[in-house]
This record gives structure tokens, sequence and C-alpha cells, in this order.
């Protein structure tokens, strides 16, 4: 037998252990080449969103492929260290370092190999399904092609990381000696201990980091490292106190087989703490990131809705044609058949004492303006008076002064754009005109054009197939407006559309490589206990330890481990998303936040609850096969 043919059949020998690396390996492979297959699509490059998307995958296939890195790395480690034993007696038998170093080394290739392979021809085979949810985001018809370029990067990139990888491995043995590979996993542990003072720094670390984030967004660069650096000591150290508190309870920790999995749980929770870490993070950031997505979704329908007029079209003084604009929306609307009314309103725009930015429009343009929404038109402002118009509640109230002009009527509504109006009379307006010419200023004074279509109710977002979608894509191509602003209700919703559609399409891919990825590095974990596991339940069935009893017992163990991580992460999401929300989104309704919150944590749980029935039962069969027949 060959050198080569001995590490082929190391590689079957172990393959179930290798199985849940290989498949994991290449579903990371078949993800960045459904990305690359996306990326060099030939036909995305005349859709209008192409560059957009480029973008998007792009990121998203660094952020895959430094992920798979990570995780293949540390699946190796896993599995270099169960086999420590192995190595020993190879050792013990005459093989040379070199020549243990080329065993792993091949059997590296071997698995890389497989997995480039399989990952391809599984990506090739959803080609299709993945190419027909891209169309539904580019709005462009994505057709099958041959990716020759999408193979050749996914080849060349995941080579090169398994040859990287494979000399990388060669570090994790070389320094150890003949006597530390024969122990392999069996040495015994240390006590785990945990110190009250870390204990406590995790609880203030935490607390802080959320605290600072919700007194002050900016805070966000100091309070996400106290928050990471917190949740690390919290699995290190304040789960291991909170395991050693159980143990000191002696009615709650002598009773039934309480003792075997409370002592078991606390040596595998100090051991894994730093997977449990990585987890819980990785785990929250993508449901961060998937709830934040959503919710925009949120956001894009209450400012389709907020926004009483269809079309809007701003110019400044300086430019000369926007009655020229103004003809051609006309013309459109009547070659469509569209009822439509307008108003043509002075605007300007000034800065408050607090310098930001508001729209100044005077009486004789807002009462045709509330004329056309049906509100109250006529107030009869006196010099020095105003109305302030917002959505905001927590604005400017009545009475307030917003900078020389007291407020004598407060309303929440929005009617243009995105910046509060204040409303003026006549003359003030005049007098705003006249100090902002004075200061040759003739950018932010002009005239704004409001459209009201009775048909476009606004009521509820329109389709991307609808008439009012196509007929603002024609205004917004046919009405150039160099010198000011066009702004269709239906065109602005479906390009924000757009672009949540796809970073949730990117969210969505990227959350299912974490939680596969997740799922495998518990499984390595557990596989690498799964041989003194079956020698301390040997023992246990030896002094009448039931199959009943173990399985109870071991199942409790791997759902605090596939679980602990998972309500962590969840907790943080939540209250990180209700910050998010504060400092963001500007308050969504807090049923609006936490419906995709709990959306993108539930879907977790439910991956991770049918990995965890996959694992329970491939585990507890091992364990099974070592417990003594007095036992059953």
């Amino acid at each position: 037998m060959s050198f080569r043919q001995f590490a082929f059949n190391n590689v079957k020998r172990n393959r179930r252990a290798y199985s849940a690396y290989f498949l994991s390996s290449s579903f990371a492979v078949m993800i960045f080449f459904a990305y690359a297959l996306f990326i060099f699509h030939p036909e995305l490059a005349n859709s209008s969103l192409g560059n957009q998307a480029k973008i998007g995958m792009e990121a998203a296939a660094y952020v895959t492929f430094v992920f798979s890195f990570l995780f293949v790395l540390y699946s190796i480690s896993a599995f270099l260290k169960i086999r420590n034993k192995e190595f020993g007696l190879l050792t013990i038998l005459g093989a040379q370092r070199s020549q243990i170093n080329k065993l792993i080394f091949i059997e590296n290739i071997l698995i890389g190999f497989a997995s480039i392979v399989t990952g391809i021809l599984g990506g090739l085979l959803f080609a299709k399904l993945f190419l027909l949810y891209g169309s539904s985001i580019v709005e462009t018809e994505l057709s099958l092609y041959l990716p020759l370029k999408a193979m050749g990067i996914t080849i060349a990139a995941f080579s090169a990381l398994y040859i990287v990888i494979s000399f990388l491995s060669l570090f994790f043995i070389r320094q150890k000696k003949v006597l530390e590979l024969l122990m392999g996993t069996s040495k015994p542990k240390k006590e785990p201990k945990a110190h009250i003072l870390l204990v406590l720094l995790s609880i203030l670390l935490i607390v802080t980091a959320y605290y600072l984030l919700n007194q002050n967004f900016n805070m966000l660069l100091l309070a996400l490292p106290l928050g990471i650096i917190g949740t690390y000591f919290f699995f290190t150290q304040f789960s291991v106190y909170v395991m050693r508190l159980l143990k000191k309870n002696r009615s709650f920790f002598w009773k039934g087989t309480r003792m075997l999995w409370i002592s078991e749980m606390a040596y595998k929770i100090k051991d894994n703490a730093r997977m449990f870490f990585m987890i819980t993070i990785v785990t929250a950031m993508a449901s961060v990131a998937i709830g934040l997505v959503q919710s925009f979704d949120y956001v894009g329908k209450d400012s389709y809705k907020d926004l009483p007029f269809a079309i809007t079209l701003d110019a400044t003084k300086e430019y000369k044609n926007w009655e020229t604009d103004m003809q051609k929306i006309d013309q459109e609307l009547e070659h469509s058949g569209i009822k439509y009314d307008k108003v043509i309103a002075k605007s300007a725009t000034i800065q408050m004492d607090d310098r930001s930015s508001v729209s100044v429009t005077n009486e004789s343009s807002y009462r045709q303006m509330a004329k056309l929404l049906g509100l109250k038109a006529s107030y009869n402002l006196k010099s020095g008076e105003a109305i302030y118009i917002s959505p905001n509640k927590q604005g400017i109230q009545v009475g307030q002064k917003v900078s020389k002009y007291q407020i004598v009527e407060q309303i929440n509504k929005r009617i243009t754009g995105y910046l509060p109006l204040l409303v003026v009379n006549d003359e003030a307006y005049q007098q705003i005109q006249a100090s902002l010419a004075k200061e040759n200023d003739l950018s932010s004074t002009g005239i704004s054009v409001y459209y009201s279509v009775p048909a476009w109710s606004g009521k509820e977002p329109p389709r991307s197939d609808s008439d009012q979608v196509k007929i603002s894509k024609t205004i917004q191509k046919n009405v150039t407006n160099e010198e000011g602003f066009l702004s269709t209700r239906a065109g602005d919703y479906m390009e924000f559309k757009h672009s949540t559609s796809l970073l949730s399409f990117i969210c969505i891919f990227i959350a299912a490589v974490f939680s596969l990825a997740t799922a495998s590095f518990l499984y390595f974990k557990l596989y690498t206990d799964l041989n003194q596991d079956q020698r301390i339940y040997h023992m246990l069935s030896k002094v009448g330890l039931s199959i009943k009893e173990m399985r109870r017992t071991s199942t409790i163990q791997i759902a605090m481990l596939f679980f602990i991580p998972l309500i962590v992460a969840g907790l943080e999401a939540l209250i990180s998303l209700q910050i998010l929300n504060k400092g963001i989104l500007g308050h969504l309704p807090i049923w609006d936040m936490m419906t995709p919150s709990l959306i993108s944590i539930s879907g977790f749980a439910v991956v991770q609850l049918i990995y965890f029935l996959i694992v329970r039962v491939l585990y507890l069969k091992q364990l099974g096969h070592v417990m003594v027949k007095s036992g059953k």
C-alpha cells in the first residue's frame, strides 16, 4: 500500500468525523460560487442596480471566504486534537515527523478537492433557483449561462485556502512529544474556576455597553468592544460561576442525575467558552443584520404612506427651465389618462438655531396645499408667527421659537419631502428671500411643484409592475432637472425596496453559512469529547446508570451546548435592535421592530433545533454502543 493510499484510507476510516466538515466546507464553496455566478453574470451590467448588486455580492463573497478560512482552520485543529493518539502510535511504529506532516497535508488536500468539486456541482444544480431570486431583486432577466469565470475564481480561491490551511495545520502537532500524543484527550482536567471580580466585570461591561449605546448612538465604537469583551467574560467566568453555585445547592444538585450533568457541564462550559463566545457574537451580528434590513422595509413603507404628494418637482431660483420640466410631467400624466391636481409653491431652506435645516413656504402657497390635503387652510399669520409641520411628535412644540418665529400651530404630518416645513406670512417670506438674495444664496430659494394624484392614494405601496411605478419611472427618465430635485413617491419607494431586498438577499445567505458553520463547530466539539464521554458512561453503566438516564443526561448537555449561545445571542440582538431603532430608524412602533427581530432569531432557533435533533441521535447512538448490558 502506497503512502497516498494510506492517506486516502485514513480519510475513509474517519468519515464520521470528516462528514460534517466536508459537507459544511462544500456548502461554503457552493455559496461563494453562487455569489460569483451572480456577480459575473453578463446581463447584470445592464441592470439599474448592477453596480450596487456587484458591490454587495463581492462584499458577501469576501465575508464568506474569510469565515470559511476561520471555519476550516478551527475544524482542522479539532480533528488533529482527537487524532493525537493515532499520531503517537504512528511515531512509535517508526513514522517520522515529516511523514506524519505529509499524511496530514495529503488528507487536507483530498478533503479540500472533494469539497470544491461538490460545492461547484451543488452550485450548478441550484444555479437556476439562485438566478431566479436574483432576477426578482434587480428586475433584470438573468438567464442560465456557463459560468467559467465564476468556476475559475472559486477553484483558485478555495485551492489557495486549503493549501494555506494544510501548511498551517502542521504547526498544531509539531511541538508535541510522543507521550502527549499518546495521551490524546485523556489528560485529566483541572477544576474550572471563576474569579468573582471577572464575573462582576462581565456584567458591568455588558450593562455599560448598552447604557452608552442607549444614551448616545455615537458611542457605538466604544460600546461595541465593551459588549464583545463582556460577552467573552460572561462565558469564561460568569457561566462557570453559575455552575459552581448550582453545585453548592445540595437540594438541587443531589437530585436524580443532576449531579452528573452539572459536574460535566462545569468542565464543558469552561472548555467551550471561546466557542460559545464566537457563536454568540456571530449569531447576534447575523440576527441584528437581518432584523435591521427587514426593519428598513417597514421604514420604506411608512415613508411611502407619509408622503401626501405623488410627484414633487423642486427647482432652485437659478434654474430657468423648470416650467419645461413641469410641462413634461403634465404631458406624461395626461397621455396616460391620469387625473391630477398640482400646486406651484414658493420655497426656501434656512437653518435653525441648532444648525439643522427647515423648509419655508409662504401662507398663500400653504393654503393651496392644505386645500388639496384636506387640512385647515386659513390662519392669518401675523409678523413673527409661524406654523411648524413635521411628522416627528417629539419635535418643536407650540410656544417655542424656530429661528426668530413663534410657533402658533404644530401639525404632526409630512407634507414636503423629508425636512420639516415652516409656514410664515407672505411678507415674512419676502424678507427671507431678500435676505438669502443678499447673501447670494440663490440655491436656497426657488419653486416647488406638488402633484396630487387621486388614483394613487398612497395607502399601500405599489407593485413593481403597477402603472404608478411605470409612469413614475418614465417621468424620472424624461425630466433631467439638473438644477433641482425630482421625487416620485412610487419611484423612490421601489429604489429603496430594491436596495433593502438586495441587502436581505446578502444577509440571509451569509447567515445560512454562519448557521451551518456554528452547528458544525458544535458537532466537532462533541466528537472531540466522544471518546472521553464513552469511557465515562461505560464505567457509570457498570455501577447502575441506565440507558434512559444516559440519554436524559446527554440530551441536557447537548441542548445546553446548542442553545445557551443562541439564547444569549437572541437577547443581545433584541436589545441591540431596539437601540438601533432609536438611533437609526427613528422610533419605529415596537411591534414593527420586534417582528423582523423575532423572525430572524426564530429562524436561527429552528435551524439549530434541527441540527440538535440530528446530532443528538448520532451522539446517543455512539454512547449506546458502550453501555453494558446490565445498564439497560
